[in-house]
């Protein structure tokens, strides 16, 4: 008798079963927080100008700025984001505004001793950026309906698909709850980060899936584990690797391509290794004992 067939006869309960409390509050706690974020913005998270329309300010400087005091000093031409980056064509400050602000943001730098003799000035009209958003919004529904097609016919079981587009759906909601509390506006640079979580997330959770639910040899705490231990490594790998393009700072584009990465991909270790396993195992016993 297998060490999970002896359990249940024991009537002890998987300790998955306890663990499963942590991805729960997970995303109760990050729709409470999308929740939030719209009854006080009317959005359930921040968008860049690309998608609602404004202007992105591109400063050539020399030194180092104190994007926090900056942002103190220009508050009063209205609420703006202010970011720095250090790539190739050398250090560049970039601050996010509305339409009618930017000649008098680049005069009251210039007041502060920031000087702008190279400067760029975009300009996305508010109909440009919610065509953008509507691209985006179709772009994440036609990705879920090709993954629920593609998974259902590997599966041919509604419970594992099921599961697995869930996880995924929790992933993006997640990852977005954590943008609005690190200041990650959704651009078009975060929307390709979450596509390619979506896909991460969906590879991890068949690969969990069809160790445990096809794999004969081996106990299922076994296959289990040999799931795990492949997923981790993968996972663990990506991160390194992406950790490493952040802290280089190579652009300001693929850094935040990074960072929403990085927290979807330790998100996903907790709906993938903890939820997805537990609803898995709880279906292999169920068949065992049916």
């Amino acid at each position: 008798m297998s060490d999970e067939q002896s359990s249940i006869g024991k009537k002890k309960i998987d300790i998955y079963t306890y663990l499963l409390i942590i991805p729960i509050v997970l995303f109760v706690g990050s729709i409470g927080i999308l929740v939030q974020h719209y009854a006080a913005t009317g959005e359930f998270f921040d968008r860049s100008i690309e998608l609602k329309g404004g202007n992105l300010i591109t400063v050539g400087i020399t030194k180092e700025v104190n994007v926090e005091q900056l942002t103190k000093d220009l508050s009063k031409f209205g609420p703006s984001i202010i970011t720095q980056s250090v790539g190739f064509k050398g250090r560049e400050l970039f601050i996010q505004t509305d339409f009618k602000q930017s000649q008098d943001i680049l005069k009251e730098l210039n007041t502060l001793g920031i000087k702008t003799d190279s400067f760029s000035i975009r300009e996305i009209g508010p109909a440009l950026g919610e065509a953008f958003f509507a691209q985006v919004q179709v772009g994440i529904i036609a990705a879920f309906i090709a993954m629920a097609i593609a998974i259902f016919l590997i599966f041919r079981s509604v419970g594992p698909s099921f599961n697995v587009i869930f996880a995924a759906i929790a992933d993006i909601i997640t990852v977005l709850a954590f943008m609005q509390i690190f200041g990650i506006n959704l651009s078009l640079a975060s929307f390709a980060g979450l596509l390619m979580l979506i896909g991460y997330s969906v590879d991890t959770d068949i690969v969990l899936a069809t160790r445990v639910l096809r794999t004969e040899e081996g106990t299922l705490k076994e296959k289990t584990m040999s799931a795990i231990k492949t997923g981790m490594t993968m996972t663990m790998t990506t991160l390194s690797v992406l950790v490493v393009l952040f802290v280089s700072n190579l652009s300001p584009v693929l850094s935040e391509i990074a960072a929403v990465l990085i927290i979807g991909l330790i998100v996903d270790m907790i709906y993938t290794w903890i939820q997805n396993a537990a609803v898995l195992r709880y279906i292999v016993k169920r068949r065992e004992h049916a």
